[in-house]
């Protein structure tokens, strides 16, 4: 069983304080991936930057798509804090019932008019920028 959480979340700590715009984000993001563990590497603290970056990847929620008019769930205005009786539509209902299928299908189709209108912001910039960098290797993401 999956209970969601659907409380309201902090605002973010940016560390270090120069991250707080996407060039000061990609400067540290690329000091702090292109640093070799030693640990990870035998102790090799000979290996450069290629040593790690392949199997950089970076783990998106779904909150990196807010700025580019996506809803969230969690903040002032989202599904979770205007809709109480909002409920998600899991896994095991999807394959097993015909209605909840339904159920999904219908609002995906009421959300497609906002997903079609959303574009890449600058957080979507960022991290394809850190890949043509050779930083990131990856992205794992929950709806983007």
């Amino acid at each position: 069983m999956r209970i969601p959480f659907t409380g309201r979340l902090p605002p973010p700590q940016i560390i270090p304080e120069n991250a707080s715009t996407p060039a000061g984000a990609i400067a540290a993001l690329t000091t702090f991936l292109a640093s070799p563990s030693t640990k990870l590497y035998g102790g090799d603290a000979s290996c450069n930057r290629n040593c790690n970056t392949a199997g950089t990847v970076i783990l998106s929620g779904a909150g990196i798509s807010v700025a580019s008019g996506l809803a969230d769930y969690r903040g002032t205005q989202g599904t979770y804090t205007l809709n109480r009786t909002y409920r998600p539509i899991y896994y095991n209902e999807f394959v097993n019932s015909h209605e909840a299928r339904k159920r999904y299908w219908a609002r995906s189709f009421l959300g497609w008019t906002t997903l079609s209108r959303a574009r890449p912001n600058a957080a979507h910039w960022a991290v394809g920028k850190l890949g043509e960098m050779g930083i990131v290797g990856g992205v794992v993401t929950q709806s983007e």
